[in-house]
């Protein structure tokens, strides 16, 4: 009888281990979104982004081949404005108002 119990205990534990190798699996599944992340973090780094001050307005660009690209001027008013349209493929600019220069530049990328 004592052999059947440790051979019942035995067989328990190799369950027990099989479903704990079984939780694993969807952290195994997890780790390829991160390459992703990482292409999104790269192709940030291959933007060109600049400010300038053109026909009377300052001026937020961003140009960032192969990407819907959206950008967000900050303006020495102290507002921030959109691009317009909002999204557009592979540049974007947004605009200060007429006489305000552009002092800052954010945005995002699909």
């Amino acid at each position: 009888m004592i052999a059947t119990k440790r051979l019942a205990l035995g067989v328990a534990s190799i369950a027990l281990g099989g479903g704990v190798a079984l939780a694993g699996v969807p952290t195994a599944t997890a780790a390829p979104a991160a390459p992703a992340q990482t292409a999104q973090v790269s192709a940030k780094a291959k933007c060109s982004k600049w400010l300038d001050y053109a026909h009377g307005r300052g001026r937020a660009h961003a140009k960032c081949p192969g990407y819907l690209v959206h950008v967000k001027v900050k303006c020495a008013n102290g507002k921030k404005y959109n691009s317009k349209p909002y999204w557009r493929y592979g540049y974007n600019k947004a605009e200060c108002p007429k006489g305000v220069g552009a002092i800052g530049i954010s945005g995002n990328l699909r």
